[in-house]
């Protein structure tokens, strides 16, 4: 009897959590959602606004958008500026990529230190209706800026070994997302 081929751990985990990171952005965008119509029920038929809803929309949103970015969307998600880049030789495209993952981890890392300051800073403070502590609100932006570190040292790196995120074509990308 021979073993069944199986996928190795690491790839497994890796997209347990990508389905995870995926699910808990359909909550947050459910949770908008049902918040804003009850925002609004309350408001115009029922004629008394309710404050905790806008709250919940805010926060929401901006984890929302700063979740998405760091740990659903995918480089080929990206919208990218490629006019120039698109037009010149594989070694260019290689530096470039590089010389930008580069910056982009230099300038994020600069700005760790006084992104912290403030997220906790901002435990002074909470929010009008549902007394969430600011910190909270704000502490997903620590969460991004470490994700797209990351992310734009892997696309560093992985330049630095010729191999560049567009190199996939979408059919092998959507097939391995299946």
């Amino acid at each position: 009897m021979s073993a069944s081929p199986s996928s190795p751990p690491a790839p497994r985990l890796l997209r347990w959590l990508q389905l995870g990171a995926n699910h808990v952005l359909v909550l947050m965008m459910a949770t908008m959602f049902v918040s804003f119509i009850l925002q609004i029920g309350f408001r115009y038929i029922s004629n008394k606004p309710l404050a905790w809803t806008d709250e919940v929309c805010v926060l929401m949103w901006l984890w929302g958008i700063l979740w998405g970015a760091a740990f659903v969307m995918s480089n080929r998600d990206d919208i990218r500026f490629d006019v120039l880049t698109s037009h010149v030789p594989r070694g260019v495209r290689r530096a470039l990529t590089v010389v930008v993952s580069a910056a982009v981890v230099v300038i994020l890392l600069l700005s760790l230190p006084a992104s912290w300051s403030y997220v906790s800073f901002m435990k002074v403070e909470d929010s009008a209706a549902l007394g969430i502590r600011m910190d909270f609100f704000f502490s997903i932006y620590i969460a991004f800026v470490v994700a797209m570190v990351v992310r734009h040292a892997w696309l560093g790196i992985d330049a630095l070994r010729n191999r560049l995120f567009d190199d996939e074509p979408a059919a092998e990308v959507a097939k391995e997302a299946a």
